[in-house]
């Protein structure tokens, strides 16, 4: 069996934080199956991205920091709102692997309780790096691409994600 952990996250964006988590844990492990969440939403506030747009946004950063794109996976997985059938769901759509990585207590203690190994995430400067607070600052207009790598952010201003993030979160 491959030596190989699973990454879920929304990734609204796909930050640095998440990205020194995916770093981190290419250290650790041979490959990384990153499971794009809520993957049915898109064009809203909190989901303001699609999951195919999250998916190339991703395999867009990956590649461009020296990732062999034969280590990665990314798999898009909707939300079942049963969050134990959820968990098992993702296994299923997940190759196997050896352990989960989270930073959401709630989600390691179901992996936990399902019997894999979890890997605690610590996460990297969440005051700045967050999904939220990058989504906030892009709609009032502010300085907000230090959160990202500049592939990311160019990804985000070619599909006119800054007027997405805007005209969703103005209410």
């Amino acid at each position: 069996m491959v030596n190989r952990v699973l990454y879920p996250g929304r990734f609204q964006p796909f930050h640095l934080g998440h990205l020194n988590v995916v770093e981190d844990l290419f250290r650790k492990f041979d490959e990384v199956v990153i499971a794009i969440g809520s993957a049915q939403e898109g064009f809203t506030c909190r989901n303001p991205f699609t999951a195919g747009e999250r998916m190339e946004m991703i395999r867009e950063t990956l590649l461009a920091v020296g990732v062999d794109p034969a280590r990665f996976w990314l798999i898009p997985v909707p939300d079942l709102n049963k969050p134990l059938a959820w968990t098992s769901y993702l296994l299923g759509l997940s190759p196997s692997v050896k352990a989960v990585a989270t930073g959401n207590p709630h989600v390691a203690y179901l992996y936990k309780w399902l019997g894999l190994k979890v890997i605690n995430i610590k996460p990297y400067n969440p005051e700045i790096y967050n999904g939220s607070n990058i989504r906030m600052l892009i709609a009032k207009g502010l300085e907000w691409e230090h959160c990202v790598h500049s592939i990311t952010a160019t990804y985000i201003k070619k599909i006119g994600g800054i007027e997405r993030i805007r005209t969703l979160c103005s209410s």
